[in-house]
């Protein structure tokens, strides 16, 4: 309760902009995650012969749905780092405070990170219900990349970087996907 007052209280102060960060993976060959299987049975599923994947680091502010991505090879100190630059520059601190709110992977506590302008604040463990991003990952898993299915990466790289591109044009989508309390 006391994190989400905290959260409540950064969110409506006119001097702060709040953005929701995460780490996710896209796969080129998805496991079905619900199925129907005879009683006593094993479910199967076929192999492609490969594994397929395109992480995605990204932050949402969901009160006017902006977005800064990065499509990256893995996520680690470094990968981050990159991310933060990206974010310092597409962020300014023209309009007052920058806050990140993360999870609390290693490597978003790095002792070597510069975080330029951007403050931290980290979820409580294992609460990603107070991460909106995670419901934007869920949407473009459902409605972008549902049924997609490759065995190359590039396919995989270039389908996830058209159905990014095609939500930044759409910020109204994008914050009524990440507002609970949008309209």
């Amino acid at each position: 309760e006391a994190f989400a007052e905290e959260l409540i209280t950064l969110m409506e102060d006119p001097q702060t902009v709040v953005f929701f960060g995460d780490e996710v993976g896209f796969e080129g060959d998805p496991r079905p995650r619900h199925r129907w299987v005879q009683r006593g049975s094993s479910p199967t599923q076929g192999y492609h012969g490969g594994h397929v994947r395109q992480n995605v680091i990204g932050a949402i502010n969901p009160s006017d749905g902006q977005l800064v991505s990065l499509l990256v090879p893995q996520s680690d100190t470094e990968v981050f780092q990159a991310f933060l630059d990206t974010m310092a520059k597409e962020v300014p601190p023209i309009h007052g405070e920058v806050w990140l709110v993360l999870d609390n992977a290693s490597w978003h506590k790095s002792k070597a990170l510069n975080w330029h302008h951007i403050r931290v604040k980290f979820l409580p463990p294992y609460s990603p219900d107070f991460n909106p991003i995670e419901r934007l990952w869920q949407h473009l898993k459902r409605d972008y990349l549902a049924g997609f299915v490759t065995r190359h990466g590039g396919e995989l790289n270039e389908k996830v970087f058209q159905s990014i591109r095609a939500l930044l044009k759409e910020p109204d989508v994008l914050k009524s996907v990440c507002n609970p309390y949008s309209e």
